[in-house]
């Protein structure tokens, strides 16, 4: 279902029109059980690469059950990218799942000031929750029971959703599956400077809106892969107050989650036991192990700001206690990488919420089989990585043997999770609302069983670490 109006392109100045109404809809009118147009896959991919990050990329896919029902229950999927979701496995189960795409790259995320505000991607978000509120009924569906989940940095972007008011009354729950709005990779608290990179590679004598205005996406994307800025190009933003338009975000996440001004909504949120298995070739091919055997705080994150070398070399030697004292092997690089880009950020998230009185059911999926990210020859993978719960919950076929016990054990609690907010209803499992005094969380394998968290200490050390060092524009002043 595509947008109802063509974009112009110009970054966020123009916010998301709603989506196209009913009728645009190529199969709305076709006999049958939908979808019964053959080629309406090939139909979308024709006009709208799949690889774009174009504006007319704007989709909505609406999978509904074939069985009756007065009303379906439905789940919003925020995509991190631009892949495919095979829904089927869910909505086998009765739910109607909507994929919801968004610009991505400078299109959706660049942020110049007001003229480049920042944060259109997730204004397409919010306009396609305003579609489904306005709009789902007319498939069976109930616009009282939405939930809206996501994965990596659109578990970032559903995250986000709870902090803004331009997302009040769309939802009613969420699923936050290895993202956090806090991951350094997911909020670009020096979003202008990173603009000014691109811009200056683009063309550093004019002035840097009418350069990006008049780039082609191509351009924006070359310069943006040479730019060198760490983790991706574009993220959310604080961005500009504008006149007779609604900001995205009035403070820094930060900002928000300290002074408790986030959405008390029912959520899963949770990460992969091996997470950072994802970088497992990246980390191989640039010889990071080699630059161990000397100073690491090559290693400290980006957005850590210390006074002087005498802080860094102290927190330096606090990580290399932690993390590589015993051995400088790949499995401790791995656990390095998982901790301060995925976990201490999820980790703190689910805290925050629960401090709120929200009900968080916390998780860690730890199945190793044989779907998801490929092992990395002489690398040993030790869990899931990072994505490989997609491979079950997105799978066009029924798995087998473990892979199937754990496929059904996983889609029955989201299902669950989405028809009554609570992911083991009626199940013989308890499934506990995090403790943040004493934070245990279900361990989802093919048996899965309640956990201490096992990296409560490591977590507690990354906050401790942020709340001192953490950008300065990005956090409360130091005691």
């Amino acid at each position: 279902m595509p947008s109802d109006k063509p974009f112009i392109s110009t970054f966020g100045k123009r916010q998301s029109d709603n989506f196209g109404i009913l009728e645009r809809c190529p199969c709305r009118d076709q006999a049958g059980i939908a979808p019964v147009w053959p080629s309406i896959r090939e139909f979308h991919e024709s006009r709208c690469s799949t690889t774009s990050a174009a504006e007319e990329c704007l989709q909505l896919d609406v999978n509904v059950p074939t069985s009756a029902a007065p009303t379906w229950p439905v789940l919003a999927w925020v995509t991190g990218s631009d892949g495919s979701y095979h829904s089927g496995q869910l909505v086998k189960k009765g739910v109607i799942v909507v994929i919801v795409r968004h610009r991505l790259g400078a299109p959706g995320f660049l942020c110049y000031e007001r003229d480049i505000p920042g944060n259109a991607g997730a204004k397409d978000v919010i306009a396609a929750l305003r579609w489904v509120r306005d709009n789902i009924i007319a498939f069976k569906g109930n616009p009282a029971r939405v939930v809206v989940a996501g994965q990596g940095f659109g578990a970032a972007m559903v995250e986000a959703l709870t902090l803004t008011p331009m997302a009040d009354g769309l939802f009613h729950g969420v699923i936050l599956q290895s993202g956090s709005i806090l991951a350094p990779w997911a909020f670009n608290y020096d979003a202008k400077d990173r603009a000014k990179v691109i811009g200056e590679r683009l063309d550093k004598k004019r002035d840097y809106v009418d350069v990006f205005l008049n780039a082609t996406m191509e351009e924006l994307f070359i310069k943006s892969s040479e730019s060198n800025t760490p983790y991706f190009s574009f993220g959310l933003c604080l961005e500009e107050p504008l006149k007779n338009e609604e900001r995205f975000f009035l403070e820094t996440p930060y900002d928000l989650f300290v002074t408790k001004k986030s959405k008390s909504v029912p959520m899963i949120i949770g990460y992969n036991s091996d997470e950072a298995y994802i970088f497992a070739s990246l980390l191989k091919e640039f010889k990071v192990m080699n630059k161990l055997t000397k100073d690491i705080s090559f290693l400290l994150p980006y957005e850590l700001q210390f006074l002087n070398s005498r802080e860094m070399n102290q927190v330096s030697r606090q990580i290399e206690d932690i993390y590589f004292r015993r051995n400088r092997t790949m499995t401790a690089l791995l656990a390095y990488h998982r901790d301060v880009y995925f976990l201490s950020h999820v980790y703190r998230s689910a805290s925050y919420h629960a401090a709120v009185s929200s009900l968080v059911y916390f998780y860690t999926f730890s199945h190793l089989g044989e779907v998801g990210v490929q092992k990395e020859p002489g690398i040993q993978k030790s869990g899931a990585a990072h994505s490989d719960e997609l491979a079950y919950l997105f799978s066009g076929r029924n798995l087998d043997k473990e892979d199937g016990l754990v496929q059904d054990l996983l889609v029955r609690f989201w299902v669950n999770f989405v028809i009554h907010l609570n992911p083991t209803h009626r199940q013989p499992l308890d499934w506990d609302p995090m403790n943040y005094e004493n934070p245990r969380l279900l361990d989802i394998g093919v048996e899965p069983k309640m956990i201490d968290y096992p990296h409560e200490k490591t977590s507690k050390f990354w906050e401790e670490i942020y709340d001192k060092y953490y950008y300065s524009r990005n956090r409360l002043p130091r005691n």
